[in-house]
């Protein structure tokens, strides 16, 4: 994907919706190489207060920097940082919004964004990602 690069500071990044499944979350596992049952056993985690499978934290994380990668390309991945607060799991079936707000302006050199991810409207993952600003773009 080409990164958008045309969004300035103080733009609304376009959600981007990804849908969880068990399929995925199990790919996710072999992939980390995290095989926990209450991630890919659906008979024992339905004996969890959670009652069946849900998606491993670092998904739904891996959503948010794809987001933030498809609109900063290799400067992600070169500068990125992100402070992220997770807030109630992610169970399969479930759509989740990654929205992102630009500031208005760059401090000391970095624009330090405010990442949302929902579900049904019910943030699930919450925090600030941040990645060097260009010199375009000013700095306070």
């Amino acid at each position: 994907m080409t990164p958008d690069h045309t969004l300035q500071p103080g733009a609304t990044l376009p959600d981007r919706v990804h849908k969880v499944t068990q399929p995925l979350i199990d790919a996710y596992a072999r992939v980390s190489g995290d095989h926990n049952p209450l991630h890919t056993d659906p008979e024992f985690a339905s004996t969890t207060h959670f009652g069946g499978t849900i998606a491993h934290g670092m998904m739904t994380l891996a959503f948010a920097s794809a987001a933030m990668e498809a609109w900063a390309g290799p400067d992600w991945a070169q500068s990125g940082a992100m402070d992220v607060t997770f807030l109630s799991p992610v169970l399969p079936g479930s759509e989740v919004v990654v929205s992102i707000e630009v500031p208005d302006a760059a401090v000391d050199g970095r624009l330090e964004c405010r990442i949302n991810c929902t579900v049904a409207g019910k943030a699930v993952l919450t925090g600030a990602v941040s990645i060097a600003a260009k010199r375009n773009m000013g700095t306070t």
